[in-house]
């Protein structure tokens, strides 16, 4: 089977076990989303990690252990099983560029062992495109796309 573009009306129906979306402030459908989701996501898009005190920092440095600093723009991965028909809905940010945003998604769904996928694609992209992208890291293309 091939990839399949469903219509606006049919984009919460069920079929896919993981859904693919662009953050909040660039999809309209992450914004319809996060309302099913009790506004998980955007309590998480306002949430900001605590800096470590300037002497746990020293304490760090003087015992060389390993420092690691919070990425701001990791995807947001949310368990909807009970909210929506579906088992898992993953927030990647998008950043302009399509490639990135398509690997990112296919790191993700590669982990899970490969659910059934549907991607809600960000603003102006077009399907044939996600599929060409998709083609360059695996040659399933059994998924949804909802286009914007």
């Amino acid at each position: 089977m091939a990839l399949s573009v469903l219509s606006q009306a049919s984009a919460f129906n069920p079929g896919a076990e993981l859904w693919i979306v662009p953050d909040l402030e660039k999809s309209q459908w992450t914004a319809r989303l996060d309302w099913y989701l009790n506004f998980q996501v955007s309590k998480a898009s306002r949430h900001v990690s605590p800096a470590l005190p300037s002497y746990l920092q020293e304490v760090l440095t003087e015992t060389e252990l390993p420092q690691f600093a919070v990425k701001t723009t990791q995807p947001l991965m949310i368990s909807s099983e009970e909210l929506l028909p579906n088992k898992w809905v993953v927030i990647i940010p998008w950043q302009d560029d399509l490639n990135t945003w398509i690997t990112q998604g296919f790191e993700i769904w590669h982990k899970l062992k490969e659910p059934s996928l549907r991607l809600f694609l960000p603003p102006g992209q077009s399907a044939g495109r996600v599929q060409q992208e998709w083609q360059t890291h695996h040659s399933f293309e059994d998924f949804t796309v909802v286009l914007d």
